[in-house]
């Protein structure tokens, strides 16, 4: 093939692309290696998958007096039994769980970690009005579990609950999705200046098209554990040095939700 017809083919592939819709491709495609900075120092992450999926590969979830779901199991596909293996791995002393719903992550934290790790979980709901819920009274009453409801995507709110982050091992995240509360709550995670201790933040559903443009923009080490956790993405973090981020693309997004929110 001569260089001319190449140039053909790529001029028409492009003329393709124009027509699509901008926000469904240009930002979920690297053009060149130094697009993603934060997994190419993902490689510090591998020892830790490495351990963490020969647990999950052998541990089959049980709940014991409380409703069961066969999502627990789903593997890969879904996130519990990764997320158990990393407890076993990391064996934290702290624990945040932004986004308690139904208590299906919260209960794999109580489950697979130390009697004597804190728990803390969050939401805007109360974790009883579901009743749906994998948690149960006795968990409050005899581990060091608690909730907080919070939105930790307001400044004000997160900067008198910022003690929450001191000494904490796991952040895992699992919000709205919405394409403001993600952005809203790691530029805020970013603004702390956290004690530099091994610490770990997961990312629920970074395959969405709506937290594609944030889980690029994530400068900390990082790697994509998808093919091991859940099928709409999971993302692991070393926050061991803080969260660092793209500031510019995180203002421009949080901008743009502000005028959004004018505009409707």
């Amino acid at each position: 093939m001569n260089i001319f017809s190449t140039l053909k083919r790529y001029y028409s592939y492009y003329q393709n692309l124009k027509g699509l819709d901008r926000n469904s491709y240009f930002l979920t495609v690297n053009t060149r290696i130094t697009d993603d900075l934060g997994a190419m120092q993902g490689h510090k992450l591998i020892p830790l998958i490495r351990d963490s999926l020969e647990y999950a590969e052998k541990n089959i979830i049980k709940e014991k007096d409380i409703k069961n779901s066969f999502l627990l199991n789903i593997f890969p596909g879904e996130h519990y039994r990764i997320l158990s293996g990393l407890i076993k791995t990391i064996k934290p002393k702290k624990i945040l769980d932004i986004g308690t719903h139904t208590g299906m992550s919260a209960r794999i934290m109580l489950d697979y970690s130390d009697q004597k790790t804190e728990i803390k979980t969050i939401d805007l709901i109360k974790w009883n009005q579901f009743k749906d819920t994998h948690l149960c009274n006795e968990d409050f009453q005899i581990r060091k579990f608690s909730q907080e409801l919070i939105d930790l995507s307001d400044k004000s709110t997160f900067k008198e609950y910022s003690a929450l982050f001191n000494d904490v091992d796991i952040i895992f995240t699992d919000g709205p999705k919405d394409g403001k509360f993600e952005y809203d709550f790691l530029e805020n995670l970013n603004s702390l200046k956290l004690d530099k201790k091994q610490s770990y933040l997961i990312i629920d559903d970074i395959r969405f098209l709506n937290m594609v443009k944030l889980w690029r923009n994530i400068l900390s080490p990082k790697l994509d554990i998808t093919s091991f956790g859940h099928f709409c993405g999971t993302g692991l973090v070393d926050i061991s040095e803080g969260l660092q981020i793209n500031k510019k693309i995180f203002e421009n997004n949080i901008r743009q939700n502000l005028k959004r929110n004018v505009i409707n």
